[in-house]
């Protein structure tokens, strides 16, 4: 399998983008390898890549809107203030994960905050 298809418009992706006019499709040809400096979007791949790690990026982009809700929509200044409650409350949040698993990846996500509130 290639790496790059061409989808019906004639726009190159990532094969994993898929074609068609799709969620995925269209984070990949606007959000994708776009060059940025915005702390939410850095704060969003960190936060998408550290729950990634084990599963298919289709599982957790299936729960970008989720993981925006529980992470504050990724505004850094607000997760830096979630209490260890609020961790817990994320960590249950899971929907068929391992529990384990997204204590876990919610505490690394939190712990690569921990400058911002200091």
């Amino acid at each position: 399998m290639s790496d790059v298809i061409i989808g019906p418009d004639g726009k190159p992706r990532c094969a994993w983008a898929g074609t068609g006019d799709s969620p995925l499709v269209r984070y990949h040809d606007k959000v994708w390898g776009t060059r940025t400096y915005d702390e939410s979007a850095l704060f969003e791949a960190l936060t998408l890549g550290v729950f990634q790690a084990g599963l298919s990026w289709e599982i957790v982009f299936g729960k970008r809107d989720a993981f925006q809700k529980l992470f504050h929509g990724f505004d850094v200044a607000a997760v830096a203030r979630m209490t260890s409650r609020d961790v817990e409350s994320v960590s249950k949040w899971g929907q068929g994960l391992p529990y384990s698993t997204t204590h876990r990846q919610s505490n690394a996500c939190l712990e690569a905050l921990s400058c911002c509130s200091a």
